[in-house]
């Protein structure tokens, strides 16, 4: 069996996720992210998209929408992440997330090439899409 570490999963409204977990996937400002026990501290930015959880059993996966945040693995081994929002899959109400696709396109139609307003709509619409894809169960 892989070596586990601790994960916390926050938003500001709860602690989503507090478990034992031996991989981690996360999507990071500079691509995607992979943690395992033993990496070497890190904190970096995570941008809209979503986090896999593998869970210490080696089996048991769950998979997360967030809108953005922050990721630390800490000397002591402990990952923390630190989501502005986020989602389980089976939280996500994909009626709302299809309204919410549909509002960041008309968003996007309506701005400057090149603006602060494109970089908003265009994370937006990757927000929706991923809540979308992973509401589905989509991979």
């Amino acid at each position: 069996m892989a070596t586990s570490y601790p994960l916390e999963v926050v938003t500001p409204e709860r602690v989503m996720l507090s478990e034992d977990v031996v991989e981690t996937s996360a999507p990071g400002s500079e691509g995607s992210l992979g943690i395992l026990a033993h990496h070497a501290p890190i904190m970096t930015e995570l941008i809209p998209g979503e986090v896999l959880v593998r869970f210490a059993d080696g089996h048991t996966t769950s998979r997360l929408v967030i809108s953005g945040g922050f990721l630390e693995m800490s000397p002591e081994g402990r990952a923390t992440i630190l989501a502005d929002s986020a989602e389980r899959a089976d939280e996500i109400d994909l009626t709302r997330a299809e309204a919410d696709l549909e509002a960041a396109r008309q968003m996007l139609e309506g701005t400057e090439v090149g603006s602060p307003e494109q970089a908003q709509a265009r994370a937006a619409l990757a927000h929706a899409e991923t809540r979308i894809r992973v509401g589905r169960g989509e991979r």
